[in-house]
Order: C-alpha cells, then structure tokens, then sequence
C-alpha cells in the first residue's frame, strides 16, 4: 500500500523522524562526562514532567520490570496490599505480586469503570490496625481505556489516615493525562517510553517519594537487579545495573525537547484531551445506531491515550480490526480478556495531531461500514466540529 500505516494502537505509538535521526547515531562512552550529562539531563526532565521531587530510577526494561521493582523493593514477603482490579493489566500486576509472596487483597472495580472512591474507603475502612502496605493501581487501564480520579482516592487515603503507599501505573497516561506526584502525593509513580514519551519499546521509570525511599531501605527482601539502593548509591551511569541504553536516551533526549517547545508537558496533556474528545465524539455519533458503545460506562472516566470501543454480540471486532489493517492500512488495539472478540481500542496518545486523528477516524468508520456494522451519521463532523471550535 502506498503511504503510511495509520499506528493507532495504544502502545507502541508513532515514533517521530526527529526521535528516530536522533537515535541514528554512534554509541558514545558511557564514562565520560557527556554522557552523565545526558543522563542527568534526561532524568531531571522526567521528573519535572510527573512534578515529582523524589528520585527516578530508570530501567532497561517494559513496564512490567517497573511494576516488579515496584514490588520487590517497597513489600517483604507475606505484606498486605490491596489491588484496584480494573482490566487486564491491572490483574496481571497483582497476579505479579502473588509470584513475590505478598498478601494480595483484590479490590475489584469491573472492566467498565475507574476506583469508586466510596467502595474504596468502605474496604480500607474494614484494615484492622490499618495493615495494609500499599494501593496499587492503574491511573489509566489500557485494555479498558478507563481513567481513575486519583485526587479522590488520595483523599480516601487521607480521609483515613491510612499509611498505605499509594502506587500508580501511570504507564497508558503519562503525558497525555495531567499527573503532580507530589500534588497527589503519589509514592511511585511507573511510566514507560512507549506510549506518551513517543519512543521505541525499551526503557521504564519510576518516580519515587521519600516515604518509598524509606521503605525500600527497610525492607530486607533479597533483591538485585532491581534494588533501588544499589541504582541510587551508585555513579551515574550504573543506575541501569549494566550497561545503559545509550540510544534510547539519545532518543529520550529529543523527546523530552519536543515536548518543552510543544509548551511544556501541560500543552502537550492538553493536546491529548482535545485529541480524544474528537475520538469520543465520533463515537457517540456511531453509537445512536446501537451496535457499538463506549466500554467505559461513565463519560468522566473516558481515558486522553485510548477509546475502547465495544459491539454488540453480533458483531465481531476481530473482524474490524483485520479489515481496518488490510484495506485500509490502519492498524488498532483488539480487545483483550472478555473483551477479545467483542471490543476494539482505539490509541490516541504520543505522536499525533488533528489531520493524524481526522484520517484515523475515517478509516475506522470506513472499516466498520465495510464490515456492516449499523452506525450513526455524523461521527466525522462531530469530531469535525468540535476540532475546529476548540481553535477559534
């Protein structure tokens, strides 16, 4: 096919030609003084992006080695957690914790909704001696595209005076949700280069509080390759544990430039609200006819990175998908757990801008059409409309 392949997954994303060109370049000395500048450079600006005032640790790794640092730094064996269950992903991070011996507490939210703060203090509210060590959760669920209100669960927490660390997969919302760790007082907060930071697969972060610093040095599980102490006690460049990954830093670098000459991370989280309120209203268009839906049931909790977008039992999304990738050269997340066959997830988050998402959304329609799938007029100038409103 001429042209290019419209990447609307939820992960990875577009990665830029500038990012691209920057990583295209020989491998630098890791010792010398250019690199630890690089490297400060690139963590400093990472954090400043969370609004974080604590350390961040950087790994060669996915997310989920984020997640398993998180886990063996912060919890001994046999410690209480409590897992907000809000999708695929969020399952399998507590499904982690049970392989590392912990407690785990499943405090379960549905596949179509965030954490009801209500339900969420009724189950703290019932820690006998406030045992629980920490609440883990996904900010946004990528298999789900929903959104929890973090400021209320942090006020449950407060509410409560519950010491419970409060420990966010911000991985499907960094940069295109707005997040202030310290704000939130958010005691790790996970990302990965992937997704907002508009980079190959390959490097995950986690910013870290004070609180969480404490607790690592206190907890006496063995641990080495993620153990935040020997990343934080050592030189530079050895906080990776081996090697660095000279290139993506290279390519982390541009990143984070493009995002400073955007306007700053709060531009950028603002182009990602615009960008999926076009998404969503498409969608809601398409809807009237009644054979697709949102999966996310309340319109607040509808995710910036990603839509997912179910049909009705008759219908099969797969389908979609392949006719979506093979006609018209779009490719999509498909649905994942119970909603493999019946839900299709449309990433709108890294890389993209209004001609990207007006071109995604007509070859999404064009897909569904194809497949003979009832839909509402007017999804194309409903996200039409409500684009060039927002720029008058």
């Amino acid at each position: 096919m001429s042209g290019r392949t419209f990447i609307q997954n939820p992960g990875p994303t577009n990665i830029p030609d500038r990012i691209l060109r920057a990583m295209a370049r020989p491998a630098i000395d890791f010792g010398t003084e250019e690199f630890a500048a690089l490297l400060e450079s690139c963590l400093i600006n990472v954090n400043r992006h969370m609004a974080n005032s604590g350390p961040l640790i950087g790994y060669t790794s996915t997310g989920h080695g984020a997640w398993e640092a998180t886990v063996t730094n912060l919890f001994d064996v046999g410690a209480p957690v409590l897992v907000c269950d809000s999708g695929h992903f969020s399952h399998r991070w507590g499904e982690m914790c049970e392989a590392h011996g912990l407690d785990v507490q499943w405090f379960e939210t549905g596949w179509r909704q965030g954490v009801d703060p209500n339900a969420l203090q009724e189950a703290l509210s019932t820690d006998a001696g406030k045992r629980i060590e920490g609440v883990l959760l996904a900010h946004t669920e990528t298999s789900t595209g929903v959104t929890t209100d973090l400021e209320a669960v942090r006020s449950v927490l407060d509410d409560l005076d519950h010491p419970a660390l409060l420990v966010v997969d911000s991985i499907a919302s960094f940069g295109c949700t707005p997040l202030r760790v310290d704000e939130l007082k958010v005691d790790v907060c996970l990302a990965v280069s992937q997704k907002g930071l508009m980079m190959p697969v390959g490097l995950a972060f986690t910013g870290i509080s004070e609180r969480a610093v404490s607790a690592a040095y206190q907890n006496s599980r063995h641990r080495f390759y993620w153990d935040w102490r020997r990343r934080l006690e050592v030189e530079g460049y050895r906080m990776f544990c081996g090697t660095p990954p000279i290139h993506h830093l290279f390519g982390l670098e541009e990143a984070l430039t493009m995002i400073d000459e955007e306007g700053g991370i709060d531009a950028v989280t603002d182009r990602h609200q615009l960008l999926a309120d076009a998404v969503r209203a498409a969608v809601q268009a398409w809807s009237s006819a009644g054979a697709i839906q949102f999966n996310a049931v309340n319109a607040h909790e509808r995710s910036n990175s990603v839509t997912c977008v179910r049909l009705t039992e008759q219908h099969d999304a797969d389908k979609v998908l392949q006719v979506a990738q093979e006609r018209f050269n779009i490719t999509m997340g498909s649905g994942i757990g119970p909603l493999a066959g019946s839900a299709f997830r449309i990433g709108h988050l890294g890389d993209l801008n209004t001609p990207m998402v007006m071109g995604a959304l007509g070859a999404v329609e064009a897909s569904l059409r194809a497949c003979g799938i009832p839909l509402g007029s007017g999804g194309l100038e409903a996200a039409a409309s409500l684009l060039s409103e927002s720029s008058s």
